[in-house]
């Protein structure tokens, strides 16, 4: 496919789904990206802005909301379900918070800029949450996944080998850097680490300049506490 002129890429729509049976409070977390948005009441969908980069709405069952960013702007982030990101583990949320994390229409930051997905489980896991994409170029895990159209996680324990995912305490996919666990308090205890995985398969992404189409984050259940 031949790549586009990145001042006429086409917009990526990000979208948010809940099929989980009940509302969901959802967070909206912004990514400090130079060219993306940068205050979070200039996206509709947040209701109850928390500060200048993080907000959150209640999604009701059933119910799909979607963002573009204005032509030749991107957007930079993560949603995270019923709390904000968390480093540690808390007495409420005893596994972790895990996060849909995202940069799309970024093509203004040049050649080889790549819009990029995945679902972090760095830091515990506390949702089933799934990733679909359709329209615009198609999305690659790396040579070995050239065509990806959907990921998503499962519980601590089983995120090894999964496509678009960070098992937990595992930052750089393969390996571990910093990840926050050692830094948690001992109560409650942190979730055990999962396995690195053996490829670098955490990120899911294409060419910046070949953007457009959907991509959804779709909210199926919280996991057990």
């Amino acid at each position: 496919m031949p790549k586009k002129n990145p001042i006429n890429a086409a917009q990526t729509t990000l979208k948010i789904t809940n099929r989980s049976g009940a509302e969901v409070k959802v967070y909206l977390t912004l990514g400090a990206a130079a060219g993306c948005v940068q205050d979070i009441k200039a996206i509709p969908l947040v209701t109850h802005p928390v500060n200048r980069l993080q907000g959150w709405f209640v999604l009701p069952h059933g119910a799909t909301k979607t963002y573009a960013p204005p032509h030749g702007q991107g957007i930079s982030g993560n949603f995270a379900f019923g709390s904000p990101p968390l480093n540690c583990p808390t007495d409420e949320y005893r596994k972790g918070v895990n996060l849909a994390e995202f940069i799309l229409n970024n093509s203004f930051q040049g050649s080889g800029a790549q819009e990029t997905i995945d679902i972090s489980c760095v830091a515990g896991a506390n949702a089933l949450i799934a990733f679909a994409m359709s329209g615009g170029a198609r999305w690659n895990a790396g040579s070995s996944h050239p065509a990806v159209s959907q990921f998503a996680n499962k519980p601590l324990g089983q995120n090894t080998g999964l496509v678009g995912v960070f098992p937990c305490g595992c930052d750089n996919c393969t390996s571990r850097a910093k990840p926050p666990q050692p830094s948690c308090p001992k109560s409650p205890p942190p979730p055990a680490y999962e396995h690195f995985q053996s490829q670098p398969i955490c990120n899911v992404q294409r060419d910046a300049a070949n953007s457009g189409g959907d991509v959804e984050v779709i909210f199926h259940a919280f996991l057990p506490n």
